[in-house]
């Protein structure tokens, strides 16, 4: 089956409902869950910005926080293996050479597995429960990683970890363009993504309170390492189940939105262009995404970007003894590195929403970056240490390729497959990061800094290329629809038949 061609603009075959068509089975042929919220609470042409306000700050406070939470649980247990690292459970498993390394790996291995799976799960099951299971799965999983003793023990946990956190980006990537506006989505995907930098800052006080009153005790029954993945664990598990049954699936099954602020809700998505998403799988829409050079660009970044990604998680503490600190010293050095990630994320993703110029301070922030690479591979000690922190504005990037694939990649279908070829991307360059950190490196491993340094700069130069390429097609579009003149139509309800960016004449890239 063939893609079709974007639509020429103005053009767009007519669509066949109204917006006085009441009948739930819009949703069956095809079309956006929208409509459904539309037909239900009727349409109003004029948005109250009040109402709209209001509407806004009770999703925020309802909805971010849930997010967050389970974002902020995700990269915790994640990067606990390296906490673990310095508290005993290389010499408790018996770890040598670069064992600790293909354990890292694997963690990746197992969410590239399960990547393209859960592209098609997500769409097929109620989004927040297929989640919320998952999150409870792993943090069993992640509790039973404190019975490990051996080197086969702790790579087969660890790819089961990673296949059960697989669903958690392309999840939250669908659900931030369910429930904000084109210009909301930046700085809300800046939010629950900075929850990696919280959980860098108090991941590290947990440990080193657990080294400094269970690791140093020779009496205890569980050795430090142990400890930490149960705490992390079980909490994960309670975490998980609550989430079952208190987060929404989307704004049409919400229920705490009433039935006016869920038409209300999709009148002010309209502006989006795109909905809240079908729960129809269409293959049009795959081939679509195979063949956008958005997506690739995108992918190139989350690829070329985590590659250095080590040097945050799983080797951020060996790396920071590395410089001339002790290994328990490394669990507090490490905070300010999630310190400085939060205030940045935070703080670029809300001028970008101000001024309307996500790249240009996504660009802004990746060049303390840079020199903070340059610092690490050329200095020693404290000079290495504050290179070792300016390397926490890289995630400004992927905070914003998240919210350019919330935003600028329409169609439900689509927006899934451009999401999952991310998460294969950033599995792939994950994969490979912990294996640029070789035994024989240490303790500085200087090579994997120096490719740090030229892997920043490439990335860096591939969001100058998206934005080009944006305002480009952006261009092409006004030009086409002010030569149709009065022949440009713009067909009723557009933005909720499930559209992708490349059929839908109305849509503009967000820059």
């Amino acid at each position: 089956m063939a893609s079709p061609e974007p639509s020429p603009v103005g053009h767009l075959p007519p669509p066949h409902i109204s917006s006085d068509e009441k009948s739930p089975a819009v949703q069956t042929s095809g079309g956006d869950g929208a409509l459904e919220l539309l037909a239900a609470g009727g349409r109003s042409d004029n948005l109250d910005p009040e109402a709209s306000g209001r509407l806004v700050r009770k999703i925020d406070l309802y909805v971010m926080p849930l997010i967050c939470v389970v974002y902020f649980l995700q990269y915790l247990d994640k990067i606990a293996i390296s906490y673990a690292s310095v508290t005993g459970m290389r010499e408790s498993t018996n770890l040598h050479g670069n064992q600790f390394n293909w354990v890292s790996s694997m963690f990746f291995f197992g969410q590239l597995a399960l990547s393209f799976p859960t592209m098609r799960l997500i769409q097929a099951f109620p989004l927040a429960r297929y989640v919320a299971v998952n999150v409870t799965i792993w943090g069993v999983i992640l509790a039973c990683m404190a019975a490990c003793q051996s080197f086969a023990s702790l790579m087969v946990c660890r790819t089961l970890l990673g296949a059960m956190e697989a669903a958690v980006v392309p999840a939250w990537v669908v659900f931030t363009s369910q429930w904000y506006r084109k210009e909301e989505q930046a700085f809300r995907v800046g939010i629950w993504f900075s929850m990696c930098g919280w959980a860098q800052m108090l991941g590290g006080y947990i440990a080193y309170g657990v080294a400094a009153h269970i690791g140093g005790d020779p009496n205890a029954s569980l050795r430090g390492w142990q400890v930490i993945f149960l705490i992390l664990g079980l909490f994960t598990v309670v975490t998980g189940v609550l989430f079952f049954f208190i987060l929404p699936d989307s704004p049409v099954t919400a229920r705490f939105l009433s039935t006016e602020e869920k038409a209300l809700h999709a009148e002010r998505l309209r502006a989006n262009e795109q909905g809240i998403g079908s729960t129809v799988f269409k293959l049009a829409q795959v081939y679509e995404a195979l063949r956008d050079p958005h997506t690739w660009l995108y992918a190139f970044w989350v690829f070329a970007a985590n590659i250095p990604n080590s040097t945050a998680t799983s080797f951020g503490n060996i790396l920071v003894s590395g410089m001339g600190y002790t290994q328990r010293q490394s669990l507090l050095l490490v905070t300010p590195l999630g310190a400085y990630e939060v205030v940045l994320l935070v703080g670029l993703t809300y001028l970008s929403m101000k001024t309307d110029q996500r790249l240009l301070w996504c660009i802004v922030g990746h060049i303390p970056a840079i020199v903070g690479a340059i610092l690490m591979a050329t200095t020693d000690k404290a000079g290495a240490l504050v290179g070792f922190y300016l390397t926490g504005g890289i995630p400004i990037g992927w905070t914003t390729i998240l919210g350019l694939t919330s935003t600028n990649v329409a169609g439900s279908t689509k927006k899934i497959t451009v999401s999952c070829i991310q998460t294969i991307a950033y599995t792939v360059g994950n994969i490979i990061s912990p294996q640029t950190f070789q035994s024989s490196d240490g303790p500085k491993y200087l090579p994997a800094k120096i490719s740090i340094v030229v892997l920043y700069f490439l990335v860096t130069l591939d969001l100058v290329l998206i934005r080009w390429v944006s305002i480009r097609e952006n261009r092409r579009r006004d030009r086409e629809k002010e030569a149709l003149g009065d022949a440009y139509v713009v067909p009723q309800n557009h933005e909720f038949l499930d559209l992708t960016d490349r059929e839908n004449p109305e849509f503009r890239y967000a820059v």
